[in-house]
């Protein structure tokens, strides 16, 4: 893609493009339990949620226009012709998680993909040229199964401080509640009707967007009460890894945890994954 350094000309390009050729095979060779789901971390928001025959993905963003110094990794980590999930969910209409260039390449190399987001991301991704009939546009409240997943959706910002929709998903599948909050608002924990249907929802994982500088989402506190509210079993820090000006230490935001002893922090490594089962008291990232 666009912006993507000389191939081979530094010893970094090469270490950083094998883990990305890696990761894909991982992921496709990956086989769970029955009870198991397994949870791929690529970046900011870009995750990849696998099990019980199901594979899904939130807000890949995987385009690398413009100056490769503003990425953290400037190498995506997987390209649109490496993997077929059975569908893939957009949280809102902002780049980094409405991708439509890699959108668009994905639905031509995998034709039984189904594209699903909130109304500006659904119009996104046919402007781009999806067919309309493999896209779907949802709203707070519905739930959608693609296969053996069941995909609960929540709203994860008031409309007075949205510009456009900002929806999150509980996914579940094999018996675990996968929460990805997408753009969450800051001051969530005290907006009643967000966080009843998080807490009716009671997810197993959480995966969190929140930020120690950016007041437009929670901070390393209210994150963790979040997490603690809706009965999260294991909280995970999303929305990082990616920017280089955007990014943080997940330490800090595993920190918060360490008095709880209902909800433990779990780190993701980049292009790593988070095998959670019914049977565990908390997931093993690895």
């Amino acid at each position: 893609m666009a912006g993507h350094p000389n191939p081979g000309t530094a010893p970094e390009a090469l270490c950083e493009r094998e883990v990305n050729m890696r990761v894909a095979a991982k992921i496709q060779d990956q086989c769970s339990a029955e009870d198991e789901v397994v949870i791929w971390w690529l970046g900011q928001n870009s995750y990849l949620v696998k099990g019980a025959g199901a594979c899904l993905m939130v807000d890949p963003f995987f385009s690398r226009a413009g100056d490769p110094a503003r990425f953290v990794h400037p190498e995506a980590p997987i390209g649109p012709d490496e993997l077929q999930p059975d569908a893939v969910f957009c949280t809102h209409n902002h780049s980094d998680h409405t991708d439509p260039e890699f959108l668009a390449s994905l639905a031509q190399h995998s034709p039984r993909t189904w594209f699903l987001g909130p109304a500006e991301s659904a119009a996104a991704m046919i402007q781009a040229g999806i067919g309309a009939a493999r896209v779907r546009a949802l709203e707070p409240g519905e739930t959608v199964e693609v296969g053996t997943a069941s995909t609960r959706v929540v709203l994860s910002k008031t409309p007075e401080v949205s510009d456009v929709a900002h929806l999150g998903y509980i996914i579940e599948l094999a018996g675990v509640k996968v929460y990805d909050t997408g753009d969450i608002m800051r001051g969530v924990t005290r907006e009643p009707t967000l966080m009843e249907p998080l807490r009716r929802a009671a997810p197993d994982v959480a995966l969190i967007t929140a930020s120690p500088t950016e007041e437009e989402f929670p901070d390393f506190d209210e994150a963790s009460q979040l997490a603690v509210a809706i009965g999260a079993r294991v909280a995970v820090p999303a929305h990082y890894g990616c920017f280089a000006k955007r990014t943080f230490d997940p330490s800090l935001f595993a920190e918060r945890f360490w008095a709880s002893a209902t909800t433990r922090a779990e780190i993701i490594p980049y292009c790593g994954c988070l095998v959670y089962s019914v049977d565990l008291s908390a997931g093993a990232a690895r």
